[in-house]
């Protein structure tokens, strides 16, 4: 019987890694007075409703091209909600949370909707666990069942704040994984220039989706 033969990872050039690096702080920069608004509405939020209290941020085991890391967010959903979620099951699938508003803060359900909650992740790509435009890190649990599957398209490169999947939610025709690869075939195909140039492109259609409301 023939095994599946592991792709090998994909090294990225490195005027990624600087554009990755110069990107991220200028957005750190650029939304610092944002940041001051959201940790004022955070203040108040918490001082007024108990069930909105707790940490603002928190973190949870993901893959990056097959390596377990500290995935950053602010928190969106309530301390109790989180606390019993991993209880049960041992790591945070938000996707069934973000079902139920009750199970998210006043100001969780604002960041999730312009995707502010992910901001926090910018600190991961500023330490190399991630890059700006990319396949989005999975939890340890879906990666395991995706390498059992022969899926190994969250795994052949650094995985991204954002990519092709993002910018086309609600008119995608491609599946996540074919998404995924047309990104990793480009990378693989073209220079570096070219690859800064692309991702400047999924960034600013990021953007455009942010300033619109409509999350990713």
């Amino acid at each position: 019987m023939n095994e599946t033969k592991i792709p090998e990872k994909l090294k990225l050039p490195s005027l990624k890694r600087i554009f990755d690096i110069k990107i991220s702080v200028l957005l750190f920069l650029i939304s610092i007075p944002f940041l001051l608004i959201l940790l004022i509405w955070i203040f108040i939020e918490q001082l007024f409703i108990r069930s909105s209290r707790g940490s603002i941020f928190y973190s949870e085991l993901r893959v990056s091209q097959g390596q377990e890391f500290k995935f950053y967010k602010f928190r969106i959903f309530k301390q109790k909600v989180l606390d019993k979620v991993m209880k049960d099951t041992g790591f945070i699938h938000t996707k069934p949370l973000e079902q139920d508003p009750k199970n998210m803060t006043g100001y969780g359900r604002f960041l999730k909707r312009v995707y502010m909650d992910e901001f926090p992740q910018l600190f991961n790509v500023l330490k190399g666990d991630m890059t700006l435009v990319g396949p989005r890190p999975t939890n340890v649990f879906n990666s395991t069942k995706m390498r059992e599957a022969g899926d190994y398209s969250k795994e052949i490169m650094k995985c991204g704040l954002t990519g092709l999947v993002q910018i086309n939610k609600g008119k995608m025709k491609h599946e996540v994984k074919n998404m995924d690869m047309l990104y990793i075939d480009y990378i693989k195909n073209n220079s570096g220039w070219k690859i800064v140039f692309y991702d400047l492109k999924i960034l600013y259609y990021t953007v455009v989706a942010v300033f619109q409301a409509k999350g990713l």
